[in-house]
Order: C-alpha cells, then sequence, then structure tokens
C-alpha cells in the first residue's frame, strides 16, 4: 500500500517534542487535528500519526491511522489543520501531501463558490463558520495564498 510505504518516510508525531520551540506549532496544530478527527463518529481512536508537511502556524498536514467500528471507513486518513477550517481527505483522493493540499483547495473552493453565488453549502464540505461572504473572502485569500505560496514548495 503507498500509503503505509509513505508513513515510512515522515516523521512520527511521537518524535515531536515541547521542549523544541520549532515543534510547538506543529504540536498545536496536531492536537487540534486529532480532536477534530475524533469529533466525528466514524473515528473510534487514532492509533499512530506522522507529520507530512508544515508550514509553522499557517498549516500542517497529518497522516493518521485510525480505527474505526464502521467497515467502510478506511484505515488511514489526511488531515489538513492550520490558520484554515479543518478537513480530512480521504486516501483514495490523495495519495501525498502535494496532492492533499490540492484536494483541499478543491474542497474548501467549492464552499467559497457557493456563499459568494448564495448557493446552498448542503453539499459542500462542511465549514464550521457562518457561510458569510466576509467569511469566504478569509478563505478564498488562504486559499490563494496556499496555492501561490506553498502549493510549490511541497
Amino acid at each position: 500500500n503507498i500509503i503505509i510505504e509513505q508513513s515510512k518516510s515522515l516523521d512520527n508525531i511521537n518524535s515531536l517534542s515541547s521542549d523544541n520551540t520549532e515543534d510547538e506549532a506543529i504540536i498545536t496544530l496536531e492536537k487540534e487535528a486529532k480532536e477534530y478527527l475524533l469529533s466525528h463518529n466514524w473515528c473510534d481512536e487514532i492509533l499512530d500519526g506522522w507529520l507530512a508537511v508544515s508550514f509553522e502556524d499557517i498549516l500542517c498536514i497529518f497522516l493518521y491511522h485510525i480505527r474505526s467500528s464502521n467497515i467502510n471507513v478506511d484505515e488511514y486518513v489526511w488531515m489538513v489543520v492550520g490558520d484554515i477550517p479543518p478537513a480530512y481527505i480521504d486516501i483514495e483522493s490523495a495519495d501525498n501531501a502535494k496532492d492533499v493540499l490540492k484536494e483541499y483547495v478543491d474542497l474548501m473552493s467549492d464552499w467559497v463558490s457557493c456563499v459568494e453565488n448564495g448557493d446552498s453549502i448542503d453539499e459542500c464540505y462542511p465549514v464550521e463558520v457562518e457561510p458569510s461572504k466576509k467569511y469566504a473572502k478569509m478563505l478564498k485569500d488562504r486559499l490563494n495564498f496556499i496555492l501561490t505560496e506553498i502549493l510549490d514548495q511541497i
């Protein structure tokens, strides 16, 4: 499995140290990612995790090995967190960090477009803010930053 092989080249989250100032922001975002995953009823437990990408406190991408009592849930899931709405990305949608970020931008751009056009967001990935033009603009700016400043660095 390409995901299992990839996890071997990533830094395990257990190697992060609160004594290391560079790791502090990552540890904070990793806690947020875990809380977000565990808030979903399909995620019973997080068995292991790896840091795939870190851009300080702007965003991190993690890969998690999870346990679920739902047989339709994959064992591995990507998480994107930071100064952006958190989101999980299925491993079928992306098998590396660059693809995860592209998928994230696509998901969130869909929400932005629906809000800007006054369309229903019922079919969009859930973003936990009011669907207002103000928040759509803020998210659109962050997505543009990801596309212009971050994506090529992965």
